[in-house]
């Protein structure tokens, strides 16, 4: 038909997963950076045209089994449609970085497909299929990266098809500070292990809890003594160089509250408006100066939006 839509294109942002005590549950969106997603219609199936990234980019292979043309597989599926795709994916985001890089490749694909399809889809209900196109990186699907990639603001995932934006009207900001080091979300999600402590579990639920309800409330002091893991931070901290010096020197720069990002390396400071995050960047970067380590930083707003389409 003339008036079939041929090409469309996606940004799907970076993310923090966790935010402390949430794991695999709580999620936050970030503006910049991102992956992009072109796709095409095809006759059938899904094909991976290319795949492009900043120069010396370690990227992903450009094959079947790349999120992104998961994520496309299962998003025709759920359509229900004959036709196929082609994607073009551009790299945005480094791998192994803590940021959600293959949940936003995931993202950006699906929402390209389903602008494809006239967008018949809500952001949350391709949630499941980004998840588990995750699985393809990590070994097993979870939801707290793509989630808020897709829907923008902090998200709440009670499970792969089942998640809710926790709206605040508080103005929140993430200093994000990346080593120069490569952490695979596999190897860290290994790191913890199968059964936890029940005083270790209930610490985590009180506090993920306490974090919604503070969110909910625009209580950003109660926020402040909520972003507190006794599950995931305690056994990844090891894997990071310096992340004790960076998280300390947040916190003293007045960060609500500080832990790692997703699996890291990346550490984030959840900050009460732009200053603070920019105190935060400083101190931050300044123990990782002192610790002679190179590293990227990124200071944004919670993004109020998530995958949204773009220029092809």
């Amino acid at each position: 038909m003339s008036d079939e839509i041929r090409i469309a294109a996606a940004f799907a942002p970076a993310s923090v997963g966790n935010l402390g005590p949430g794991y695999d549950v709580l999620g936050a969106a970030v503006e910049q950076p991102g992956d992009r997603v072109v796709a095409r219609r095809a006759d059938a199936g899904v094909v991976m045209a290319s795949l492009t990234g900043e120069p010396g980019a370690d990227l992903p292979p450009c094959d079947d089994d790349n999120t992104a043309a998961v994520a496309a597989r299962l998003t025709l599926e759920r359509l229900g449609v004959e036709w196929g795709v082609t994607l073009e994916l551009h790299k945005g985001l480094p791998l192994g970085s803590g940021l959600g890089s293959s949940g936003a490749s995931a993202v950006a694909a699906a929402w390209a497909v389903n602008l494809l399809a006239g967008a018949p889809l809500a952001p949350a209900e391709l949630v499941g299929p980004c998840a588990a196109a995750e699985a393809a990186a990590c070994g097993s699907p979870h939801a707290d990266n793509v989630a808020p990639s897709l829907m923008g603001g902090v998200t709440l995932v009670r499970g792969l098809d089942d998640v809710s934006r926790v709206n605040t009207g508080l103005d929140l900001w993430l200093t994000l500070v990346t080593p120069a080091l490569s952490l695979s979300t596999r190897d860290a999600r290994q790191a913890i292990p199968a059964r936890i402590p029940v005083q270790e579990a209930v610490h985590n639920c009180a506090h993920a809890a306490t974090i919604v309800h503070a969110l909910c409330t625009d209580d950003a002091e109660l926020l402040s003594r909520a972003i507190s893991d006794r599950v995931a931070e305690p056994r990844r901290a090891g894997l990071i160089p310096g992340f004790r010096q960076v998280q300390a020197a947040a916190l003293s720069a007045g960060a609500l509250g500080s832990s790692i990002s997703g699996a890291g390396p990346t550490t984030f400071a959840l900050c009460l408006g732009e200053q603070r995050a920019r105190a935060a960047r400083d101190a931050m970067t300044s123990a990782l100066d002192s610790l002679g380590m190179a590293y990227k930083v990124i200071v944004s707003p919670i993004a109020k939006v998530g995958a949204r389409e773009v220029e092809p």
